[in-house]
C-alpha cells in the first residue's frame, strides 16, 4: 500500500493513536507504519531509508531515544545492502536506540526448525549485531515467529526486537511477547515497557555480609532472641527474626552503594573545586582523603552485589565490569518474571489473582493422598548388605586402573 489514509489507521487502531507517519509499500513487500498517541509521547525527526523507518521518541523521560522499524528484505544481494543501511542508521543516529521488525535474516542454527541455512548470511548478520553492540530483547512463550504455513510448515525467527545498553538502562525492564496471527504469515510482537507491579521481596542472602563487620553479632543476637517450647516453630521464629534483623542491618550499614558512591563523588568535587581558590584545612584534607579511601571501598562494593546477583560464577575478577553484571542479571529477571498464569481455562494476568491461584493450587496439592498408577519399590533399587566394612576398605590399584 503506497498510501495510508486516515480512516484506516482509525479502523485499525482506533481513535487513541492520532498521529502517525509510514514507508510506503513497494508492490507487495515492505512498508512501515508507526503509530502514537501525541497526548502521552511525542515522534520528531522522522528519518526514511529503503528498508527502515527512523525516528526520536520523547516521553516523560528527559533523555529521548531513538527508534528504528525495519522490513527486511527477501533478495540475498538486497540483504547485505540492508545490514550496511543498519550501520549508517546508527552512525546517524547517536544515544538510545530500540531496533525492532522483520529482519529477514537469522544468526543462530535454532532460529529454524530445519537445516536449509545460509551460513554466509547468519554470520554476515551476526557481525553487525556485534558491530553496533546491539543486545537482544528476550521473546518470552515463543521461538519462532514466522511460517510458510505448508505441511509441514518451515517455522523461522524473522521478527526480533534489539536495543543498545544505554537504552535498556533508561527504559529499564521490558517483556517482549508473541500474540495470535490470523491473517498473517508473521506472530505480531508486543513489547511492553510499562513498569513491573511493585511486589514484596523475598528475603535474600548476600554473599558479601559474610564479609562485613558486626554480621556474626547480627546473626547471634536474632538467633537467641526467639525461644518456643515447640522445635519446629522455634526454628521458624528463629529464621524469620534472622532475616529481618539482617535486611535492618545491612539498610543501615551498606545501604544503597550507588548512591553512597555518588554522594562521595560530588563531596570530592567541591573539595577538588575549593582548592583551586585556597588551600584546604587539615580537617577538610582529611575528610578528603577518607572520602577518597571510602569511594573505592564502595565501588568494589557495588561490583561484588552485581556479580553475585547476575550468578556469572564462571568470570573472574577483572573479566567484565559492574555494568555488565547489572544487565545480565536485569535479562535474567526479563526471562525468569511470570506475566501471566492458565488456571482453570482462564489467563490470568493481575499480580493478585495469580499469587491467589498459585496459593490455591498448592495448598490444594499438598497434604493430600492421591492415587498413583506408578509407586517405587526402595528395597529392590537398593541392595543391602550386611557387611559395610569395604566402604572404608582403601583402593586397591587394579581399582585404580579400572578406573583410568
Amino acid at each position: 500500500m503506497e498510501m495510508i489514509p486516515s480512516y484506516i489507521l482509525l479502523e485499525a487502531l482506533g481513535s487513541e493513536f492520532d498521529d502517525y507517519t509510514y514507508l510506503p509499500a513497494v508492490g507487495t513487500h515492505g512498508g512501515i507504519l508507526l503509530a502514537w498517541k501525541s497526548r502521552e509521547v511525542r515522534i520528531t525527526d522522522p528519518m526514511f531509508t529503503t528498508n527502515a523507518l527512523t525516528a526520536k521518541v520523547s516521553g516523560a523521560d528527559p533523555t529521548p531515544w531513538w527508534i528504528s522499524i525495519v522490513y527486511g528484505p527477501q533478495d540475498d544481494e538486497e540483504k547485505v545492502t540492508f545490514l550496511d543501511e543498519l550501520r549508517h542508521i546508527r552512525a546517524t543516529c547517536a544515544g538510545p536506540w530500540l531496533l525492532c521488525g522483520d529482519f529477514n535474516l537469522i544468526y543462530h542454527d535454532e532460529d529454524k526448525n530445519n537445516s536449509n541455512l545460509n551460513r554466509r548470511h547468519m554470520g554476515k548478520f551476526r557481525r553487525c549485531i556485534n558491530d553496533l553492540a546491539l543486545k537482544e530483547i528476550y521473546l518470552n512463550g515463543r521461538r519462532l515467529t514466522w511460517t510458510n504455513g505448508q505441511d509441514p510448515p518451515t517455522l523461522v525467527l524473522l521478527d526480533r526486537a534489539f536495543c543498545t545498553s544505554d537504552w535498556e538502562d533508561l527504559i529499564g525492564e521490558c517483556h517482549l511477547r508473541c500474540l495470535a496471527f490470523v491473517l498473517s504469515d508473521h506472530r505480531p510482537l508486543l513489547l511492553d515497557c510499562t513498569p513491573s507491579p511493585a511486589a514484596h521481596r523475598r528475603f535474600r542472602f548476600e554473599e558479601f555480609w559474610l564479609r562485613q563487620d558486626g554480621f556474626h553479632d547480627v546473626v547471634t543476637a536474632a538467633w537467641n532472641s526467639v525461644s518456643n517450647p515447640d522445635p519446629l516453630q522455634r526454628l521458624w521464629l528463629r529464621l524469620q527474626a534472622t532475616a529481618n534483623a539482617l535486611k535492618s542491618w545491612s539498610a543501615r550499614t551498606v545501604g544503597s552503594a550507588r548512591q553512597r558512591m555518588a554522594i562521595c563523588r560530588e563531596v570530592i568535587a567541591r573539595f577538588d573545586k575549593a582548592q583551586e581558590d585556597r588551600l584546604l584545612t587539615p580537617p577538610e584534607r582529611w575528610l578528603h582523603q577518607t572520602l577518597k579511601v571510602t569511594y573505592l571501598g564502595l565501588a568494589s562494593l557495588e561490583r561484588t552485589i552485581a556479580r553475585q546477583r547476575s550468578r556469572l560464577a564462571m568470570l573472574k575478577d577483572g573479566d567484565a565490569n559492574s555494568a555488565y553484571f547489572y544487565q545480565h542479571s536485569s535479562f535474567r529477571r526479563q526471562k525468569n518474571r511470570i506475566y501471566s498464569v492458565l488456571s482453570d481455562g482462564h489467563v490470568l494476568s493481575d499480580h493478585k489473582d495469580m499469587a491467589e491461584a498459585a496459593f490455591a493450587h498448592f495448598d490444594a496439592m499438598l497434604g493430600t493422598d492421591s492415587r498413583r498408577d506408578i509407586s517405587l519399590e526402595l528395597q529392590d533399587l537398593i541392595a543391602t548388605s550386611e557387611n559395610l566394612q569395604d566402604l572404608d576398605a582403601p583402593f586397591t590399584e587394579a581399582e585404580i586402573w579400572n578406573a583410568i
